[in-house]
Parts: C-alpha cells; structure tokens; sequence
C-alpha cells in the first residue's frame, strides 16, 4: 500500500504512474498495465483508417448542384473545422455555405479566425445567433449549476455544468439547412468529429466506453441518462424549470435525434474519409491565416470558452486532461513521441487564468473557494478510484 497525505496530492500528481508507451496515467478509467507498464489502451488499439478518397468523391459527385449551395460545412474558428472548409473549398471544390452555430460562448479568437478563413478562402458564411434572452438564459443556467458544482462536486457533471452551449448544436444545423434548402451537411467540428479528438475518460468515470468514431449502443445511453438524472436530483441547484429544460432538451436529442432531424438532410463527416494528422492540419491553415491563442501553447479548443474552466477542474482532480488523452492517439499513431508528448504536456496544462477569472467572477464564485472544493472532493474520489491500485490518501 502506498500512502499519500492530503496535502500532497498534487504531488503523487507529479510522480503517479503513467503508460510506458503512451501518457495514461493511472487516474484514467478503466486502466490496467500489463507487466512492461504498457496500458491496455495501446495494448488494444487498432490502427486509425478511414474510408477514403474514392469514397468520399463519389460521394461529394452525386452531392453537387443539387441546391444553391453543395453542402454546409460547419466553422468554429477552432483547428478543425477551419481545415475542413479549407479542403472541401480547395482540395474537393465544393460550393459551400459555412456556418456558425453562436451559442454565446465563442472565444475573440473564434470570431477572428472566422472572419479571416471566409474572408481568405472567399466562402459565404452565416451565423445562426442565439437569441439575446436564450443566451442570457443559458450563461444564467450555467452560473447557477456551477455554484451548485461548488457545493456539491462530481466528476461526471463537468462537462453538462459548464458547457451548455453545444447540447443541441446538430440540431440547430440541421433545421438552418433545411430552411436553405441545402440537402448535405458536412463537417470537422459539429459532424463528424475526429477520432482523435473523442474525450473517452469524461464518460468513462461513469463506466462508459464507446467505440472511436463516439457511437453509442442503446445501453451505454440508458446508463448516461440515469447517471445524469441522479446526479440532477443530488443538487437542489438543479431545481429551476431553465435548467431542467435544458437538460430535457439536451437528453432527448441525444436518445432521439434522428426522430427531431429534419427529413432530407444528409449527413456526411469529414474524418470518416479523412485521416487526422495534426501537423499537415496546422501548416495548412496557418497558410491562409488562422491564428492560435496568445495566452495558451495548445492550438487545441481554443475557440470555446468553457474549456479553460473545464481543463482546469479535471487537471486539478485527476492530474490530467484532455490533452493527455489526444496525444497518447498520436504516440500510438506515431505521429509523435512519447517525450515530445510529454513536454507539449506539461506546457499545454498551463492554465488559462485570464479567461478562467473573468470566468469565475461572472459566476460569483473566489478562486480559493474553487480550489478548496476541489481539494475536499479529490481527497475521497481518488481513494475510492485508486482503492484497488493500493494507493491510498489520508487527511492531514
């Protein structure tokens, strides 16, 4: 058994157990080493292949001229869906619509990078804005679930507490198209997300896996939901009508959204066909202007205001985040070594603590307060998550 004080958590942060092949560390769900000290996550993985060019212009042939525009490629400002449009524009030559789904939660950075990838790659774009009262509404939502958050913390809310903007992105796309009359929506960051990017430890501390491409069996949905629903019911936060209608709302597209899909659309994602390679991704649209964040060495989300706050709770909580996780897929993809990985790491983690203090005073929340919850909760979850492993944590 070995035994860490409450006050030095952060540092068996430092020193805990990571893959010998990859940056899992032993916090991640689910993980298991064998006797080289390789995860099972390397030991399972399968080679990333996508379907394909030939595949995918047969497809885009029979899409073309069908309406005014081809398809609706989605834009964040974000990495992805900036290189999407890039190649659907230069590489496929589709007539294409982009389209940004303002939620009220995009970055400065999202808006430039927008502006500058449609201005030089001369594709129309159009916002479909929130209404000034929704958006209201959903950052009122959020600050109320947060202060709940405080009191009460859990692991598995992070992501439904603070990122209330995308729970019905999809569907928002697909009824604008519809309206248009554009019969094909086709994207990199709304659709068709790449595999890489899929975050698999924010469902797996609940005992969820899906598969690399984020398909759901009908089972692991039913357990989302009645985790969710007990995690709501826990929090007295939860009880304003706002709040469960957002929640409401957000469930019933994710069991259901095909029945809510307007008819006719077809859907289309990009990285089915594509191969994601970080490198050739980033040289491309720095070529036509993109820009990443001044305040941050990722080039990963830098669109979207919630994950500063998000990166920041799960560092704290579990010694890791999202970016641990995409580039052990690179190590095993071999896109990049494990030491590179693990020093993109270390300054990737960096907090952004501009953003995450204007964050919490919008919130009403003191730092110190946050971090002291955290220190509370962390304690016992990583007793109870690390129980098995002989690791265990005592107060001091």
């Amino acid at each position: 058994m070995i035994i860490y004080s409450s006050n030095n958590i952060d540092q068996f942060f430092t020193e805990m157990q990571r893959c010998t092949k990859c940056l899992l560390p032993i916090t991640y769900p689910g993980i298991v080493f064998d006797k080289e000290g390789v995860c099972n996550y390397c030991n399972s993985h399968q080679k990333i292949t996508p379907l394909g060019d030939d595949k995918f212009f047969d497809i885009l042939k029979r899409l073309k001229g069908r309406s005014e525009f081809d398809c609706i490629v989605p834009i964040s400002g974000g990495r992805d869906s900036s290189y999407v449009l890039q190649q659907m524009v230069t590489k496929y030559k589709m007539n294409v619509l982009a389209v940004t789904v303002d939620h009220g939660f995009l970055l400065p950075e999202a808006y430039e990078n927008i502006s500058t990838i449609t201005k030089n790659l001369n594709v129309k774009h159009e916002y479909i804005k929130y209404s000034e009262e929704k958006v209201n509404t959903l950052k009122n939502n959020v600050r109320i679930k947060f202060r709940g958050w405080v009191k009460k913390p859990s692991i598995n809310t992070i992501i439904p507490v603070l990122n209330s903007g995308d729970k019905t992105m999809n569907l928002k796309m697909s009824q604008f198209a519809a309206r248009q009359g554009i019969r094909a929506i086709l994207g990199g960051n709304v659709i068709g997300t790449s595999a890489f990017e899929q975050d698999f430890f924010k469902l797996g501390y609940m005992g969820v896996f899906p598969d690399i491409y984020w398909r759901f069996t009908f089972g692991q949905k039913f357990k989302i939901f009645y985790k969710y629903l007990w995690e709501y019911l826990k929090n007295p936060y939860n009880y304003r009508f706002s709040i469960f209608s957002e929640y409401a709302k957000g469930y019933l597209i994710f069991f259901f959204e095909k029945l809510f899909r307007p008819k006719g659309i077809e859907y289309l994602g990009f990285w089915d066909y594509n191969y994601w390679e970080e490198e050739k991704i980033l040289k491309t649209i720095r070529e036509i202007g993109w820009k990443g964040a001044d305040d941050t060495t990722t080039t990963w989300r830098i669109d979207d205001a919630a994950y500063p706050l998000i990166n920041y709770l799960y560092l704290n909580i579990v010694g890791f985040t999202e970016h641990d996780e995409i580039y052990s897929k690179m190590i095993r993809e071999n896109q990049i070594t494990r030491e590179e990985a693990l020093k993109r790491c270390l300054n990737d983690h960096k907090p952004r603590f501009k953003i995450i203090q204007k964050d919490l005073i919008d919130y009403g929340i003191h730092k110190d307060d946050l971090d002291l919850s955290i220190n509370h909760f962390r304690f016992g979850f990583l007793n109870k998550l690390l129980k098995k492993k002989n690791i265990k944590f005592i107060k001091e």
